[in-house]
């Protein structure tokens, strides 16, 4: 036999005999498993107790997370809540057409309480009185240089709470006459509305709630004592008619030398009415301290807020000569108003200072035409600035016309007037115009 045959017979039977030992190893391992599952049963609830134990620790973790993500879920909730609440008392986000977001609101916030603390900072830190002068002496000294009287008016009902006695050298009533009497009662019948916007304020209204969306409960607003009043937009001056007391002589005598046309008597003022400039601001008190007997219950009895206001009788305009040279020599500022026009030239609005120089009203120029008011002889020059203006994108000033004053007498004035268009629609929306008294006829 070849030495290379004998060779691999030996290594082919040494390969036989391993397979045949691991198999006996096999063989050998199954039945002493099987001997020890017989010895002992339960083993072989081992894995379902390990399988069980893995699934209640994997059902807990997930009960866990759950809850956090509720707890999240509220957590956000309440957050959006109180910046939902946070925007609707910042005026500045109040006046954006879309919802904001988070950090918009924030900063908006930050901006609005720098802005009220600046402005309170510049109230009470200021020291207006002197040492040596008291209040009743400090009173006086204003109603002497102001000209007019204090009154302070309850801006729930509008009821007169205090009053100077200088009213009487304005409007002939006494002290004691108006004292809780209603301000409206002597007011024009067409200023009513004006003034009840005047009063209205939503920061400092005691009847007025803010509801919370979610709870539908009211929001209660706590504002320190003392500064709201000092709020930016508590300040007010505007122009009223009020009530003249005129005694029965003056009248029989008025009623007695009324002559004229009936165009002539339709368009004339009012004798018994005044037009009073009213200035100041609104401030909120305690009832007790205004000497209110009133019972307010539960969360009436809040702050009363008021008009504080000082009314001074509208004082008369000298206008200017342009032709006087000495006048221009010490170059006086013109007298001027401005006011907004519609294409037609309907009046949508008109500056206050009108009523020092024609004695209107401004409600009472709004969606008049001002052709109603020039002089006869003056429209043909004014319509051909009219229709100059609508076809130029340049000032147009007028020739000097005649507009006809509350007293029914005529004022020359001269207007500039330019337009204004839609850059969008490039269509002219309103013509701005700048109104200069050169003299009266």
């Amino acid at each position: 036999i070849p030495f290379h045959i004998l060779v691999y017979w030996l290594i082919l039977q040494k390969y036989q005999f391993q397979r045949k030992q691991c198999s006996r190893m096999n063989n050998f391992y199954i039945s002493s498993q099987k001997r020890s599952d017989d010895l002992h049963p339960s083993s072989c609830y081992d894995t379902d107790v390990s399988s069980f134990v893995s699934g209640f620790s994997d059902l807990s973790r997930k009960g866990n997370r759950q809850n956090h993500s509720e707890i999240e879920k509220r957590r956000r909730d309440k957050m959006n809540t109180y910046l939902s609440e946070l925007a609707t008392m910042i005026p500045l986000c109040s006046a954006m057409p879309r919802k904001l977001d988070k950090l918009t609101v924030l900063r908006m916030a930050v901006q609005h309480m720098k802005t009220v603390k600046d402005s309170i900072h510049s109230y009470t830190e200021g020291c207006y009185k002197p040492s040596y002068i008291n209040d009743d002496e400090l009173k006086h000294l204003i109603f002497k240089a102001g000209e007019g009287f204090l009154f302070v008016v309850g801006c729930d009902r509008g009821r007169f709470l205090y009053v100077s006695h200088s009213v009487s050298q304005v409007l002939n009533y006494s002290q004691s006459e108006l004292l809780g009497q209603s301000w409206f009662d002597i007011l024009h019948p067409k200023d009513v509305a004006k003034v009840k916007e005047q009063l209205t304020c939503s920061d400092l209204s005691p009847r007025e709630r803010l509801i919370d969306a979610k709870t539908m409960l009211p929001v209660r607003a706590d504002i320190p004592q003392g500064i709201s009043g000092l709020c930016p937009g508590a300040r007010r001056s505007f122009f009223c008619r009020m009530k003249k007391q005129i005694c029965n002589s003056a009248i029989k005598e008025e009623a007695d030398t009324t002559t004229g046309s009936h165009k002539r008597r339709r368009k004339s003022p009012d004798k018994r009415f005044c037009v009073i400039h009213c200035t100041g601001y609104l401030k909120s008190w305690p009832p007790a301290k205004i000497g209110m007997d009133e019972e307010v219950d539960g969360d009436e009895s809040c702050n009363l807020s008021c008009l504080v206001a000082v009314g001074r009788i509208l004082p008369s305009v000298v206008p200017q000569n342009l032709g006087d040279e000495s006048q221009h020599s010490h170059r006086v500022a013109p007298i001027q108003f401005t006011s907004r026009h519609a294409v037609d030239g309907k009046f949508v609005q008109v500056d206050q200072r009108v009523t020092l120089i024609l004695g209107y009203l401004p409600q009472e120029l709004l969606g008049c035409s001002k052709y109603e008011f020039y002089h006869q002889n003056d429209i043909q020059h004014v319509i051909e600035s009219h229709r100059a203006v609508l076809q130029s994108d340049e000032h147009i000033t007028t020739k000097v016309y005649r507009f006809l004053t509350k007293e029914n007498s005529y004022a020359r004035l001269q207007s500039k007037w330019r337009s204004f268009k839609n850059p969008w629609t490039k269509e002219i929306e309103y013509i701005l115009a700048t109104n200069t008294l050169i003299m009266y006829v």
